[in-house]
């Protein structure tokens, strides 16, 4: 990997540098247009992290919707639960509505027992029509009944077997929602062709991007502690969270399956700091370099992402555990350079666009540097 002179707010010529690269990552011409609408800036809001209240009060005018994030799960029997409910998204719903602001409570597959994404909840909703027809009944009573834009649908872990009835659960409850004037965001992991990743062929894009209003790429985790995407930052951890030439990757593969305008690019306001193994937000990302004297901060060419290191990192292959024995002394985030340069993608491609999680990790510089990648 290669590295350039670290941080500083992006020159107009740096960031057109930057998009005519993208051509060296195979994304067509014929892909790249000028968006004729503003692009949508949707803002996730974890309801477990108080803050994200009050940064969305605070930056509540840098955004076209919410998304209501950590709240709500369907189950395997098609029943929806609300265990993630905090006084926090409750805070969050009664402003944005004052607002007038487009709410889409994010309903995941996710499993507090498991503490990760279940496929046993995919599994069994497809099963049967009686699981399907309770999941759907379901959320469009959420949406109805509380006066929400409409859902945002968000199942990581549907398994390979599924896809094609996957893909129709998603038609039927997007015909539904239009039904009653609302739309559908649909989630989904990252991927940038059908045979890198086989734990994600239960995700046909082509299929999907024909039901949805948007489909919402979550481009980011590309490397964190214990994995990296295959065939980037060579097979190694650490890395960059959120890489230019990965995201280049997904929207190319993307965009070769669903219009540009209804595809929204994901930007984390998060980090990994691999001493800890741990989650940095964008807004303590100063705090925890000061916390290491001497760091060395470098900005990767190829992802066009910095990263600041106090010692020797000794890259380890994807799939090592981290651990004591593994951790390695670097913080990989992003800055305002790097994040203006990935969220310029938006307008170059001619996307519907971009997405961020979460509210509550950012400040006020975030949203700067959002701002100034969406210029036209």
């Amino acid at each position: 990997m290669t590295s350039t002179q670290f941080i500083g707010q992006p020159t107009r010529r740096q960031l057109l540098g930057a998009l005519a690269a993208m051509s060296v990552a195979g994304v067509l011409p014929s892909q790249i247009s000028a968006a004729t609408a503003a692009p949508l800036v949707l803002a996730y809001t974890d309801g477990q992290v108080p803050v994200a209240y009050t940064n969305l009060q605070a930056f509540y005018a840098q955004l076209g919707a919410v998304g209501l994030g950590s709240t709500w799960s369907l189950l395997a029997d098609g029943s929806l639960s609300d265990v993630g409910m905090s006084s926090t998204t409750q805070k969050i719903i009664k402003f944005a509505k004052k607002k007038a602001l487009p709410l889409y409570p994010t309903v995941s597959d996710y499993s507090d027992a498991l503490g990760e994404f279940d496929p046993a909840v995919s599994r069994g909703i497809l099963a049967s029509a009686a699981t399907r027809e309770a999941s759907l009944s379901a959320m469009l009573q959420l949406a109805v009944g509380q006066g929400f834009a409409g859902i945002d649908l968000d199942w990581e872990a549907v398994e390979e077997g599924n896809a094609t009835a996957f893909s129709s659960f998603v038609a039927d409850l997007a015909a539904r929602l239009h039904a009653q004037g609302l739309k559908l965001i649909l989630s989904v992991p990252p991927k940038f062709d059908d045979t890198s990743s086989p734990w994600l062929a239960g995700y046909d894009y082509a299929a999907l991007g024909v039901s949805v209003d948007w489909l919402q790429v979550m481009t980011y985790d590309e490397v964190g502690p214990g994995w990296c995407t295959t065939g980037f930052n060579h097979g190694k951890w650490p890395g960059p969270e959120s890489g230019l030439d990965w995201q280049q990757a997904v929207l190319g593969y993307t965009l070769a399956r669903v219009p540009a305008a209804k595809v929204l690019s994901g930007l984390p306001a998060y980090g990994y700091d691999y001493s800890t193994g741990k989650v940095v937000y964008w807004s303590k990302y100063g705090k925890t370099i000061a916390a290491h004297a001497g760091a060395v901060m470098v900005r990767d060419s190829a992802s066009a992402t910095p990263s600041a290191s106090w010692g020797t990192v000794t890259p380890q292959r994807d799939g090592k555990p981290w651990s004591k024995a593994t951790r390695q002394p670097v913080l990989w985030f992003d800055d305002a350079q790097s994040l203006a340069v990935k969220t310029a993608l938006v307008r170059s491609l001619g996307l519907g666009g971009t997405s961020v999680w979460a509210m509550g990790y950012e400040d006020a510089a975030f949203w700067d540097a959002v701002t100034a990648g969406l210029k036209p």
